[in-house]
């Protein structure tokens, strides 16, 4: 599924790459039904056309994960957005537009082109974004980053929930895109101020030597008591027939600024995810190493890896592979959880697929994902051509893994269980490339996230009527301890969070 893009070269005047904030200039519309008719102002409708982009193309890396992180220290107080996919970093620094979306799903802020317009939703919130994606790959070259909150699930489905603080969705165009590949590096953007700017950085670090703060390990062995009880409480609605399973959370809040870069860093080298990420937008922040997809579609083809039974990684590494799959073979509650798991994830694929074109590969084949290993399988189906991305997303959306058995059931049974909203844990960070028809939406678990108000680590456990609440609270432990060894605090950091 990798992609390459050929773009042709040009020339335009933009103000030089710098990390402070842009000067936005707030204008009112009224009310609107489509994305179509959210940019009113006759001059904007006027720039509806392709801008080309600038390519700058230079030799490989020595190191890609270094050379992001670098990148991302730099440029820390711009937007910015990484996603390593298949040994390529795929880089987005600055806004030249964006879309951000209230944690009710109700009002759209759109900024661009120094402006910014807001305006209520009526209608598809996913119709809306549609749109907005559209509109922005007619005017704009390359790749979409985005984030969707856990929330977004039960709007798209019109179930209540409880509002968080984070967008429950945003979308970013990317000032400046760069792709770091084993046998090269492209940059593209729109003035060659800023690319000369970047590239000149990026040679620098090839030369000087690379240091990083390091971290401080958290205690994440606590709140053992309320999270038990809930894993009590969810065991007795599975009881009564309520639900089959759920994925019961809990968080652990850090106490200080973490610097996400450099914990971007310790945790990839600490990790084996099937995708990694980082994220700054509007004052939200986010990385973390996804063990699984949610979902990729290209060409047409589209896949899910659901990842179901967990155990601990704690065996000799030369034994390690052969044991795991032992350990996790051999127990029932695992394989239970997994093959429910992987029977949803066919009867959702059916839903938007060409019939008799759904179809398992490997399963049951077992993931080392850091601290822990898991059952892993792949589902495959052609989309349907009365479906898009969108369509498939909103049904696998929150990801069965991290959500529950049937899923608007154990949706609704998180948003009762849990004492506070997800926001982007359990939900996903996108990498969109309309130009090569391509969609790869990454679960975000093994995440640190901050706010203005907040920073914290979050795990689940998938409760089933074979659960014990003892061993869930320890799996969270085990699933924390792929981000908690590896967090960097700014400064000093919070001496109640250390271990």
């Amino acid at each position: 599924m990798d992609f390459a893009l050929d773009l042709p070269d040009s020339r335009s005047k933009r103000a030089p790459l710098s990390p402070k904030k842009e000067n936005i200039i707030p204008f009112s519309i009224p009310e609107c039904k489509a994305y179509s008719n959210q940019f009113s102002n006759k001059s904007l409708k006027d720039t509806a056309k392709l801008v080309p982009r600038l390519v700058t193309v230079l030799p490989g890396c020595k190191d890609r994960l270094e050379s992001t992180v670098s990148l991302l220290t730099k440029y820390k107080n711009l937007d910015h957005f990484a996603y390593e996919r298949k040994d390529v970093w795929h880089i987005g620094l600055g806004s030249r537009s964006s879309l951000q979306v209230d944690p009710r799903g109700k009002t759209a802020l759109m900024t661009g082109q120094g402006r910014q317009e807001e305006c209520p939703i009526v209608g598809s919130l996913t119709d809306f974004v549609r749109d907005f994606i559209e509109d922005q790959s007619v005017r704009h070259e390359g790749k979409i980053f985005g984030q969707v909150g856990f929330n977004y699930g039960a709007h798209a489905r019109d179930q209540s929930y409880t509002p968080g603080r984070w967008p429950i969705l945003s979308i970013i165009i990317p000032e400046l895109e760069i792709t770091l590949r084993p046998d090269g590096v492209t940059l593209q953007g729109y003035d060659q101020q800023q690319l000369n700017e970047v590239c000149d950085f990026l040679k620098s670090t090839s030369v000087m030597p690379f240091r990083v703060p390091e971290p401080r390990p958290v205690n994440t062995h606590v709140n053992g008591k309320e999270y038990k009880t809930l894993v009590s409480k969810a065991l007795a609605e599975i009881a009564d027939g309520k639900y089959n399973k759920v994925i019961v959370s809990r968080a652990v809040d850090l106490g200080n600024l973490v610097d996400m870069p450099s914990t971007l860093l310790h945790g990839r080298r600490g990790n084996t995810p099937a995708r990694s990420y980082i994220m700054s937008h509007a004052g939200f922040q986010a990385t973390g190493f996804s063990p699984e997809l949610v979902m990729a579609v290209q060409n047409g083809i589209v896949v899910t890896e659901p990842l179901a039974g967990t155990c601990s990684r704690t065996v000799p590494k030369e034994e390690d592979a052969e044991m795991l799959t032992h350990k996790l073979l051999s127990d029932p509650k695992e394989i239970v959880e997994h093959i429910s798991s992987v029977k949803e994830a066919i009867s959702e694929l059916n839903r938007f697929c060409v019939p008799d074109t759904v179809s398992v590969k490997d399963l049951m084949n077992m993931k080392e994902r850091g601290s822990v290993a898991h059952l892993g399988s792949s589902v495959y189906g052609h989309l349907s051509p009365n479906a898009d991305p969108w369509t498939a997303f909103n049904v696998l959306f929150p990801s069965i893994t991290a959500s529950g058995i049937p899923k608007d059931l154990g949706l609704k049974a998180i948003d009762h269980l849990e004492t506070r909203p997800r926001e982007l844990y359990s939900g996903a960070v996108l990498l969109i490339d309309p130009k090569e028809e391509f969609f790869e939406a990454a679960l975000c678990l093994r995440i640190v996230l901050q706010d203005s108000t907040n920073t914290w680590i979050q795990a689940g456990a998938g409760i089933i009527a074979q659960s014990n609440p003892d061993r869930e609270f320890t799996e969270t432990n085990e699933k924390m301890a792929s981000m908690a060894p590896y967090i960097v605090f700014e400064g000093k950091g919070s001496k109640k969070a250390y271990a």
